[in-house]
């Protein structure tokens, strides 16, 4: 949405950007907060997120068309609706009811929309199937080449290495296979100084570790701080569950750390081959997040120093040359300002 906004504004756009995530009140509340501030700007064209942001969106439509203006819903599709966290704190016989719920909300949501954003190619496919008629783009998730500072590589690893992690310190999200690899490789390379860098909102109570490892814990960063900082580190963990959901989404984060000219040691999930297909010259990809195989690779670009700085700076080259906002820019403006009229 940051990136999305900001060029529609350099593009000579009114853009106005609302969010009920802060405010304090019931569903309902929120649902009535959104409709009124965005009654208040007359919007031509509404970006939602959400099924029930869009439900919004149709209201207001519905209202402003009464008085002659014409409103564009587009949908941007970047997380499955309904997901296992819609689906968390649902006890095992409400489940089933409240999936075919948000089943439901989400193909009124296409319904109601008149053009969709698509994130990525396995999250298009059934709006794709359902509304063949309507207009839609592809808009992935790209680090803009200019927001990610880069840091200049160390010439070795032997002496220090920070490993970096970002994201809920749960078993889901693959934190536990992260901090299994860290202790593995401290344990195997005693002469090597560690640092386990963790940025999170959440809250975890540390085992003891080996002594050449230090943990940092950063707080949830704002986004422009996050692209300043991110470089700092060697290289980037995550090792999620290859579930269903998980692996046919293509994480975020994967391009800001390409961008920031660090290798990445993912979790083998299908999307991102499907996305990257050059992924295995800027980083290594571990089937089912082995951590074992994962503490493996560590050590390799810690041992070869050559393989070490290939992959940094084959993920910058890839970034500048293929997988940046910046070649996507022009299109999803001109999609906006003319292509769903």
């Amino acid at each position: 949405a940051f990136q999305e906004a900001e060029s529609l504004k350099m593009a000579g756009c009114d853009v106005y950007v609302f969010s009920a995530y802060s405010i304090e009140t019931s569903r309902d509340g929120k649902l009535k907060w959104m409709e009124d501030k965005l009654a208040s700007v007359l919007p031509d064209v509404v970006i939602c997120d959400t099924p029930l942001s869009v439900k919004v969106a149709k209201r207001v439509r519905s209202a402003l068309l009464k008085e002659g203006k014409c409103v564009k819903v587009v949908y941007d599709i970047t997380e499955w609706y309904p997901s296992k966290k819609n689906l968390r704190n649902v006890s095992v016989f409400s489940v089933f009811f409240k999936f075919c719920a948000l089943v439901s909300l989400s193909f009124c949501a296409g319904v109601w929309s008149d053009a969709f954003i698509f994130g990525e190619y396995y999250k298009s496919i059934p709006f794709r199937f359902l509304f063949p008629w309507k207009k839609n783009m592809f808009l992935t998730y790209y680090a803009s080449v200019d927001k990610v500072r880069r840091f200049p590589q160390k010439e070795s690893l032997q002496k220090e290495c920070v490993l970096y992690y970002s994201g809920n310190m749960t078993a889901e999200k693959g934190f536990f296979r992260v901090l299994d690899a860290v202790e593995t490789v401290a344990r195997k390379k005693t002469e090597t100084h560690f640092v386990f860098r963790v940025v999170s909102s959440s809250v975890f109570k540390f085992r003891d570790l080996p002594q050449n490892v230090k943990v940092e814990i950063i707080p949830w960063q704002p986004f422009e701080e996050f692209c300043k900082t991110v470089g700092q580190a060697d290289l980037f963990f995550d090792l999620r569950d290859d579930d269903m959901e998980n692996t046919r989404c293509l994480p975020i984060k994967l391009f800001y750390y390409m961008s920031a000219g660090r290798p990445v040691i993912y979790t083998a999930l299908k999307a991102i081959p499907k996305g990257v297909p050059e992924i295995d010259s800027a980083g290594f990809l571990v089937p089912k997040g082995d951590a074992t195989l994962a503490a493996d690779f560590v050590m390799r670009y810690i041992d070869d120093e050559s393989l070490y700085r290939r992959h940094c700076s084959r993920g910058v080259e890839l970034c500048v040359s293929k997988y940046n906002w910046e070649s996507q820019e022009i299109g999803f403006v001109n999609f906006i300002k003319k292509g769903i009229g």
